[in-house]
């Protein structure tokens, strides 16, 4: 007995009983040779390969729930460090390669690469002034990986798998978000993260921002999908081929429960997520928090913007009630609006952490009209920096906390503008996708384009696009229902 692999032109035909017999000797010999452990490890490994040839997006499932631990696991190598986003990454591309070399399967569209190309290529370009290559080299690596990502995304991912991944993305932000909570209540952490009794959290990440970054990304579309699922319970007409059916009591109240479940369990995740975001105490997450929420309700339905004036209102009335240290946190952001230049300015306690952001801001906006045209260099800035420090802040933080003016002072104006074009289409094509889609396609999309406002109001203060949040991005927008297909109205789930 035998079959044939098909690989572009040539055929090898491969006994299957030969080849299950090397694979059992060479299972005996793991066995028989490497400690228990070890040999358990060999086995999963094995068993995840296997699963990788047979359906690949089994590794984008997987690569959702590794993003959130990534920087615990990641190995140093040189100026980089590999972890296991990057390896599964590369086991996804093979998986797929290898799929395709031997079925060659249909080409499905990637309609946001023309999107993330130009930015890619605006960020290799700058390469040319750049004084330390090894340091560019692992942002190039990283925004390859998103497009990859979200290309792979595009052609393994079908809309069946929109709601399970959804799901995996807040299972594993779920989890993130109760480590933070467990550290904020324990006080589990440095002592420069002490709020009084409290602690603020920063969960695997290692920093409270970008803790509240990777959560304050997945909650609008755990919003989005709750208030999809609350609806679905109450709706008594699903689709079946193409076609409506209202269903008979029995089944009703069957699929009712499961809707019940599903909205309890999306619920339940999003709350923890939404708690995760309140206990880092961070300011620019919770801006996002409310933009991103507001969002949501605003694109949901006319139950949902109803909500959000209701929430307004009770906001309102409630501001002079909220405890003082929450309030004048969410104060201070005003700030940042009435500083624009740190040389001079006396330093006190109070001003301390609004004066650092603003002269990495100084420092973003000399660089970017020094090197107009390509930037410093992408992965640069540290190396810059010394450079173009104001006042005490002689230290990097790392970027300049405002990812717009990073990109125009490492990669110049080509880099400004790339990155405003990714960052306004996509925009547009999720804001698009929530007004003409339906049901549980709208859910997402309407989860995304919530994604995309929080991203645009974080990035404002901070980065983002660091600790594999830009993998969780490019996932989130490959599973954004884009192409219209016939008779699309009718197959969705109400």
């Amino acid at each position: 007995m035998s079959f044939s692999l098909r690989a572009r032109g040539f055929v090898a035909p491969i006994s299957q009983w030969g080849l299950l017999a090397l694979v059992m000797v060479a299972l005996a010999a793991m066995l028989a040779w490497l400690p228990l452990k070890l040999s358990l490890l060999a086995l999963a490994a094995l068993a995840f390969g296997l699963a990788l040839l047979l359906k690949p997006a089994v590794g984008l499932y997987a690569l959702a729930l590794v993003i959130p631990f990534n920087a615990i696991a990641r190995i140093p190598l040189g100026p980089a460090a590999v972890g296991p986003t990057d390896l599964l990454v590369a086991a996804v591309f093979f998986g797929w390669f290898l799929r395709a070399a031997a079925f060659r399967p249909d080409r499905r569209p990637a309609p946001l690469l023309w999107l993330l190309l130009p930015f890619a290529i605006a960020l290799l370009y700058s390469t040319l002034a750049a004084r330390s290559l090894a340091q560019a080299l692992p942002e190039l690596v990283k925004w390859s990986e998103v497009v990859l990502i979200y290309w792979l995304g595009a052609q393994l991912l079908t809309p069946k798998h929109r709601l399970p991944l959804a799901l995996t993305l807040l299972a594993a932000g779920s989890i993130e978000a109760l480590i933070g909570i467990r550290q904020f209540v324990f006080q589990i952490g440095p002592e420069a993260y002490l709020l009084g009794r409290w602690l603020r959290a920063y969960g695997t990440f290692g920093q409270p921002n970008p803790y509240a970054g990777y959560l304050g990304l997945l909650l609008p579309l755990g919003i989005s999908l709750t208030l999809w699922a609350l609806a679905s319970v109450f709706s008594k007409q699903y689709s079946v081929s193409s076609k409506q059916y209202a269903v008979s009591s029995v089944h009703w109240m069957r699929r009712r429960w499961v809707r019940g479940a599903l909205a309890l369990l999306v619920g339940g995740m999003t709350g923890v997520i939404g708690l995760g975001v309140i206990v880092s105490w961070s300011r620019g997450a919770w801006l996002g928090v409310m933009a991103s929420t507001a969002t949501v309700l605003a694109l949901s339905s006319i139950w949902g913007l109803g909500l959000l004036l209701a929430l307004a209102a009770a906001l309102i009335l409630a501001w002079p009630a909220i405890p003082g240290s929450i309030s004048g946190r969410i104060g201070d952001v005003l700030g940042y609006f009435g500083v624009w230049n740190a040389r001079g300015v006396p330093v006190t306690d109070e001003n301390f952490a609004v004066l650092e952001r603003v002269a990495h801001w100084q420092a973003a906006w000399e660089m970017f009209a020094d090197h107009f045209w390509l930037g410093v260099g992408v992965g640069n800035w540290d190396v810059v920096y010394p450079d173009y420090a104001i006042g005490i802040w002689e230290a990097s933080l790392g970027h300049a906390h405002n990812v717009l003016f990073h990109y125009a002072a490492v990669a110049g104006i080509f880099g400004a503008v790339s990155y405003l074009w990714l960052w306004l289409g996509s925009l547009w094509q999720a804001f698009r996708a929530s007004l003409r889609r339906p049901g549980l396609e709208k859910a997402i999309a309407v989860g995304v384009t919530g994604m995309l406002v929080h991203l645009s109001i974080h990035n404002q203060f901070d980065n983002l696009w660091v600790q594999g949040m830009p993998l969780l991005i490019a996932l989130l927008l490959a599973i954004l229902p884009l192409k219209m297909k016939p008779n699309n109205a009718k197959n969705h789930l109400k």
